[in-house]
Protein backbone atom coordinates (compact mmCIF):
# COMPACT_ATOMS: atom_id res chain seq x y z
CA UNK A 1 0.00 0.00 0.00
CA UNK A 2 1.54 3.69 -0.85
CA UNK A 3 -1.60 5.58 -0.01
CA UNK A 4 -4.50 4.89 2.05
CA UNK A 5 -7.13 7.50 2.86
CA UNK A 6 -9.67 6.33 5.36
CA UNK A 7 -13.26 8.56 5.49
CA UNK A 8 -10.92 11.64 5.26
CA UNK A 9 -13.47 14.73 5.72
CA UNK A 10 -12.33 18.44 3.78
CA UNK A 11 -13.61 21.71 2.36
CA UNK A 12 -13.41 25.36 2.36
CA UNK A 13 -14.55 27.93 5.01
CA UNK A 14 -17.47 26.17 7.06
CA UNK A 15 -17.99 23.78 3.69
CA UNK A 16 -17.51 20.48 3.57
CA UNK A 17 -16.93 19.35 -0.07
CA UNK A 18 -15.06 16.19 0.50
CA UNK A 19 -17.28 13.83 2.46
CA UNK A 20 -15.84 10.70 4.19
CA UNK A 21 -14.15 8.97 0.96
CA UNK A 22 -11.37 6.12 1.60
CA UNK A 23 -9.63 5.09 -1.11
CA UNK A 24 -6.41 3.52 -2.27
CA UNK A 25 -3.24 3.78 -4.31
CA UNK A 26 -0.94 0.65 -4.62
CA UNK A 27 2.89 0.64 -5.58
CA UNK A 28 3.10 0.64 -9.25
CA UNK A 29 -0.42 1.52 -10.06
CA UNK A 30 -2.24 4.12 -11.97
CA UNK A 31 -5.32 5.02 -10.48
CA UNK A 32 -7.98 7.40 -12.20
CA UNK A 33 -10.16 9.87 -10.64
CA UNK A 34 -13.18 10.86 -12.41
CA UNK A 35 -16.81 12.51 -11.60
CA UNK A 36 -18.83 15.54 -12.97
CA UNK A 37 -17.54 18.83 -12.01
CA UNK A 38 -18.29 19.94 -8.55
CA UNK A 39 -17.70 15.99 -7.21
CA UNK A 40 -14.45 17.43 -5.28
CA UNK A 41 -11.95 15.93 -7.60
CA UNK A 42 -9.57 18.90 -6.86
CA UNK A 43 -10.18 19.29 -3.66
CA UNK A 44 -9.20 15.92 -2.77
CA UNK A 45 -5.92 15.95 -4.59
CA UNK A 46 -4.97 19.47 -2.52
CA UNK A 47 -5.94 17.70 0.68
CA UNK A 48 -3.81 14.80 -0.08
CA UNK A 49 -1.02 17.03 -0.50
CA UNK A 50 -1.37 19.23 2.66
CA UNK A 51 -2.49 22.07 0.72
CA UNK A 52 -6.81 21.66 1.82
CA UNK A 53 -6.79 20.79 5.60
CA UNK A 54 -7.93 17.68 6.24
CA UNK A 55 -11.04 18.00 8.94
CA UNK A 56 -11.44 14.73 9.48
CA UNK A 57 -10.42 10.50 8.87
CA UNK A 58 -6.89 9.74 8.08
CA UNK A 59 -4.09 10.17 5.34
CA UNK A 60 -1.03 7.35 4.81
CA UNK A 61 1.48 7.52 2.86
CA UNK A 62 4.21 4.47 2.47
CA UNK A 63 2.57 3.31 5.75
CA UNK A 64 3.27 6.75 7.99
CA UNK A 65 -0.10 9.14 9.02
CA UNK A 66 0.83 12.27 6.97
CA UNK A 67 -2.62 13.45 7.67
CA UNK A 68 -1.14 16.70 9.83
CA UNK A 69 2.08 16.87 7.69
CA UNK A 70 2.82 20.11 5.93
CA UNK A 71 3.53 20.21 2.01
CA UNK A 72 7.01 20.59 2.07
CA UNK A 73 7.40 17.35 4.34
CA UNK A 74 4.80 15.65 2.32
CA UNK A 75 7.16 16.26 -0.40
CA UNK A 76 10.44 15.21 1.28
CA UNK A 77 8.18 12.02 2.12
CA UNK A 78 8.15 11.06 -1.86
CA UNK A 79 5.48 12.40 -3.09
CA UNK A 80 4.89 15.13 -5.88
CA UNK A 81 2.00 17.41 -7.85
CA UNK A 82 1.14 18.91 -10.46
CA UNK A 83 -2.19 21.22 -10.21
CA UNK A 84 -4.01 21.94 -13.55
CA UNK A 85 -3.09 25.66 -13.45
CA UNK A 86 -0.29 28.03 -12.85
CA UNK A 87 2.32 24.94 -12.85
CA UNK A 88 4.87 26.60 -14.54
CA UNK A 89 7.02 29.71 -14.00
CA UNK A 90 6.71 31.20 -17.91
CA UNK A 91 9.27 33.70 -16.71
CA UNK A 92 12.22 31.21 -16.13
CA UNK A 93 13.71 28.60 -18.97
CA UNK A 94 12.80 24.64 -18.95
CA UNK A 95 16.22 24.35 -16.72
CA UNK A 96 15.19 27.10 -13.77
CA UNK A 97 11.61 25.14 -14.11
CA UNK A 98 13.41 21.75 -13.60
CA UNK A 99 15.83 23.27 -11.26
CA UNK A 100 12.84 24.56 -9.16
CA UNK A 101 11.29 21.22 -8.61
CA UNK A 102 14.64 20.54 -6.79
CA UNK A 103 14.78 23.45 -4.73
CA UNK A 104 14.56 20.85 -1.24
CA UNK A 105 17.01 18.14 -2.48
CA UNK A 106 19.63 19.47 -4.80
CA UNK A 107 21.57 16.32 -4.60
CA UNK A 108 19.30 14.27 -6.11
CA UNK A 109 18.30 17.15 -9.08
CA UNK A 110 21.20 15.41 -12.43
CA UNK A 111 19.42 11.93 -11.49
CA UNK A 112 16.70 13.38 -11.48
CA UNK A 113 16.58 14.93 -14.92
CA UNK A 114 18.25 12.76 -16.59
CA UNK A 115 15.82 10.46 -16.10
CA UNK A 116 13.23 13.21 -17.05
CA UNK A 117 14.91 14.18 -20.16
CA UNK A 118 14.58 10.83 -21.35
CA UNK A 119 10.81 10.72 -20.53
CA UNK A 120 10.53 13.90 -22.36
CA UNK A 121 13.56 13.96 -25.45
CA UNK A 122 11.58 16.92 -26.74
CA UNK A 123 12.90 19.29 -23.79
CA UNK A 124 16.66 18.53 -24.71
CA UNK A 125 17.21 21.08 -26.94
CA UNK A 126 15.03 23.77 -25.83
CA UNK A 127 16.38 24.03 -21.83
CA UNK A 128 17.42 27.62 -21.99
CA UNK A 129 13.90 28.45 -23.64
CA UNK A 130 11.53 30.74 -21.37
CA UNK A 131 8.39 28.58 -20.69
CA UNK A 132 6.23 31.05 -21.50
CA UNK A 133 7.16 31.38 -25.14
CA UNK A 134 6.38 27.45 -25.73
CA UNK A 135 3.33 25.27 -26.81
CA UNK A 136 0.82 24.32 -24.47
CA UNK A 137 2.36 20.39 -24.99
CA UNK A 138 5.97 21.42 -23.91
CA UNK A 139 4.71 23.18 -20.79
CA UNK A 140 2.71 20.54 -20.09
CA UNK A 141 6.20 18.34 -20.20
CA UNK A 142 7.77 21.05 -18.52
CA UNK A 143 5.28 20.97 -15.57
CA UNK A 144 5.32 17.37 -14.77
CA UNK A 145 9.16 17.17 -15.45
CA UNK A 146 9.64 19.50 -12.66
CA UNK A 147 7.58 17.33 -10.47
CA UNK A 148 9.60 14.01 -11.40
CA UNK A 149 13.29 16.25 -10.88
CA UNK A 150 13.46 14.74 -7.20
CA UNK A 151 11.93 10.90 -8.38
CA UNK A 152 8.97 10.85 -6.44
CA UNK A 153 7.41 7.52 -5.33
CA UNK A 154 3.44 9.03 -6.37
CA UNK A 155 3.15 11.70 -8.32
CA UNK A 156 -0.43 13.78 -8.44
CA UNK A 157 -1.95 14.65 -11.87
CA UNK A 158 -4.76 17.53 -11.89
CA UNK A 159 -6.14 17.74 -15.35
CA UNK A 160 -2.97 16.98 -17.32
CA UNK A 161 -4.45 16.61 -20.67
CA UNK A 162 -6.60 19.90 -20.02
CA UNK A 163 -6.46 22.24 -23.06
CA UNK A 164 -4.38 20.09 -25.33
CA UNK A 165 -5.46 18.50 -29.03
CA UNK A 166 -6.39 14.86 -29.23
CA UNK A 167 -2.47 14.35 -30.96
CA UNK A 168 -1.32 15.64 -27.87
CA UNK A 169 -3.42 13.92 -25.55
CA UNK A 170 -2.17 10.53 -26.81
CA UNK A 171 1.35 11.65 -26.39
CA UNK A 172 0.68 12.87 -22.92
CA UNK A 173 -1.04 9.56 -21.47
CA UNK A 174 2.21 7.60 -23.41
CA UNK A 175 4.36 9.30 -21.36
CA UNK A 176 2.50 8.64 -18.39
CA UNK A 177 2.48 4.63 -18.81
CA UNK A 178 6.56 5.99 -19.25
CA UNK A 179 6.50 7.51 -15.94
CA UNK A 180 4.60 4.62 -14.87
CA UNK A 181 6.95 2.19 -15.88
CA UNK A 182 9.98 3.13 -14.39
CA UNK A 183 8.64 2.82 -10.63
CA UNK A 184 6.31 6.07 -10.05
CA UNK A 185 2.72 5.45 -8.93
CA UNK A 186 0.15 7.83 -10.26
CA UNK A 187 -3.06 9.32 -9.08
CA UNK A 188 -4.65 11.21 -11.88
CA UNK A 189 -7.83 13.03 -11.81
CA UNK A 190 -8.98 13.93 -15.44
CA UNK A 191 -12.30 14.88 -17.58
CA UNK A 192 -10.67 12.59 -20.47
CA UNK A 193 -12.61 9.86 -18.57
CA UNK A 194 -11.67 7.06 -21.47
CA UNK A 195 -8.57 7.44 -21.94
CA UNK A 196 -7.26 7.70 -18.63
CA UNK A 197 -9.26 4.97 -17.18
CA UNK A 198 -7.85 3.28 -20.29
CA UNK A 199 -4.06 3.29 -19.09
CA UNK A 200 -5.05 2.75 -15.31
CA UNK A 201 -5.07 0.03 -13.85
CA UNK A 202 -7.90 0.82 -10.94
CA UNK A 203 -10.18 3.99 -10.71
CA UNK A 204 -13.14 6.07 -8.46
CA UNK A 205 -15.71 7.78 -9.20
CA UNK A 206 -16.50 10.78 -7.30
CA UNK A 207 -20.13 12.17 -6.98
CA UNK A 208 -21.03 15.48 -4.91
CA UNK A 209 -17.73 14.82 -2.22
CA UNK A 210 -18.39 11.16 -1.98
CA UNK A 211 -17.30 7.98 -3.72
CA UNK A 212 -19.73 6.01 -5.78
CA UNK A 213 -18.13 3.63 -7.83
CA UNK A 214 -14.46 2.12 -7.55
CA UNK A 215 -12.94 -0.89 -9.69
CA UNK A 216 -10.80 -1.71 -12.41
CA UNK A 217 -9.67 1.15 -14.67
CA UNK A 218 -11.11 -1.30 -17.96
CA UNK A 219 -14.04 -2.53 -15.80
CA UNK A 220 -15.35 1.09 -15.57
CA UNK A 221 -15.10 1.38 -18.99
CA UNK A 222 -17.69 -1.21 -19.39
CA UNK A 223 -20.30 -0.48 -16.31
CA UNK A 224 -23.72 0.60 -17.88
CA UNK A 225 -24.18 2.99 -15.04
CA UNK A 226 -20.57 4.49 -15.25
CA UNK A 227 -20.87 4.97 -18.91
CA UNK A 228 -24.42 6.18 -18.82
CA UNK A 229 -23.76 8.80 -16.00
CA UNK A 230 -19.90 9.71 -16.82
CA UNK A 231 -18.82 8.49 -19.98
CA UNK A 232 -21.17 10.08 -22.22
CA UNK A 233 -22.92 7.06 -22.63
Amino acid sequence: MLLKLSDVVSGYTDMDIIRGVSLEVHKGEIVTIIGPNGSGKSTLMKTIFGLVRLRSGKIEFDGVDISRLRTDKIVRRGMAYVPQERNVFPSLTVMENLEMGAFIRKDKFREGLEEVLTIFPELKDKTGQKVGTMSGGEQKMVAIGRALVLKPTLLLLDEPSSGLSPKLIDNLFKKLVSINELGTSLMIVEQNAKKSLTVSHRGYVLEMGMKRFEGEGKSLLTNEEVKALYLGG
